[in-house]
């Protein structure tokens, strides 16, 4: 499978690219023309630096021109666009721009890649669990209603879904739209790209007003692992273009689901692996979702707060409320199980907690034998 792939340099997408000769799949990177102080694409991915080719989701077809739309309908299976502007405080028109008409200026080039090859080409849309907005219980993989708690950045990503509701019809590129979760590090490096808000409330932990942290009693944090996830997309792009052709969009969550763990498992589990690596300890208070909700998107009006900070208290959103993203779309996709994170590995990697270390037989050899 052959992919044209946005958003390369980001926490999902450049794990894509590290797995995809794995799952048999060849990168066709799209990146936007290099800024003063950027490093080069070549030196960050020189693998792909051949492959690479020049534009911009924010402009119509992505700014491909006529001879690289030719070259790329002769090979291209799958468009996927992991672009996005994730910045929570980030302006409306930039969320816009990027989001929304990034999603559908994709869908176009998919359609023009599919009508001038006369072969199947499907388009792929990295959208996120949290477009649930205020939505609590268990969440389908369906179109969502409008919501007054969405963020601004959830809003565009809704926005975006629907968009290619409207856009898709009757012989158009198939489409999958893919809820991500919460992401965090490499499951066997911890490597990470971007420190999201999760990481910048473990960061802040000693900061915590109050040393409290409101939720709700069942509240589940739904995070994978960046690979795990790259994974599970891929897999997920290669059902649907071996499944097609598809109605209508078929949308699916990148997510733990019913496996996620609980904000207070997680917790116990992180002191339980490390003690020592906390300050004091902060206190869990239950709270309703309307207070979660409220607080997240109002602290600012009453505290100054920096961007940093703003994001990480918008993230008490997606730490705080009791709802299960459900799967069963995703597992028709996917060949193999679906993601399924150990509590442990979240924690080590959300905490940046030390290894376990295999304990060591003693010098003396008259005592290492009742070790073996």
């Amino acid at each position: 499978m052959n992919v044209l792939l946005t958003g390369i340099t980001g926490q999902l997408g450049t794990a894509v690219a590290e797995i995809a000769p794995r799952r048999g799949a060849r990168v066709v990177p799209l990146v936007r023309r290099a800024r003063p102080g950027q490093v080069p694409f070549e030196r960050a991915f020189p693998s792909l630096a051949s492959a690479k080719v020049t534009g911009d989701v924010r402009e119509p077809f992505w700014g491909l021109g006529e001879a690289d739309l030719d070259e790329l309908s002769d090979s291209v299976d799958a468009v996927v666009n992991l672009a996005g502007d994730t910045n929570w405080a980030g302006s409306g028109r930039d969320l816009y721009a990027v989001n929304v008409l990034g999603a559908r200026n994709g869908y176009d080039v998919a359609r023009e890649l599919q009508r001038r090859s006369g072969r199947r080409v499907v388009y792929t849309y990295a959208s996120s669990i949290f477009v649930a907005g205020g939505t609590l219980g268990r969440i389908a993989e369906n179109p969502l209603a409008p919501d007054r708690h969405r963020t601004a950045y959830e809003h565009s990503k809704w926005l975006a879904e629907r968009e290619l509701e409207r856009e898709h019809g009757p012989g158009d590129p198939d489409i999958l739209i893919s809820r991500v979760a919460a992401l965090l590090g490499d499951s066997r490096t911890g490597a990470t790209r971007k420190r999201n808000s999760l990481y910048l409330l473990a960061e802040r932990w000693d900061e915590l007003p109050g040393r409290v942290l409101p939720a709700m009693r069942g509240a589940k944090v739904d995070v994978l692992p960046r690979d795990v996830a790259a994974g599970t997309l891929l897999d997920a792009v290669a059902g649907l273009h071996r499944s097609g052709p598809h109605p209508e969009p078929v949308i699916t969550h990148l997510a733990a689901g019913e496996r996620a763990p609980t904000i207070r498992g997680l917790l116990e589990v992180a002191r339980a692996l490390s003690p020592l690596s906390f300050g004091t300890w902060l206190r869990l208070v239950p709270a309703s979702a309307e207070q979660v909700l409220w607080l997240s998107a109002n602290a600012e009006r009453f505290l100054p707060l920096s961007q940093a900070w703003r994001n990480s208290v918008v993230g008490l959103r997606y730490i705080g409320l009791d709802r299960v993203m459900e799967r069963g779309r995703l597992a028709e996709l996917v060949d193999g199980p679906l993601p399924e994170p150990s509590t442990e590995l979240l924690a080590r990697l959300l905490f940046d907690l030390p290894a376990p270390q295999r304990p060591l037989a003693p010098a003396d050899s008259g005592l290492s034998r009742f070790l073996a």
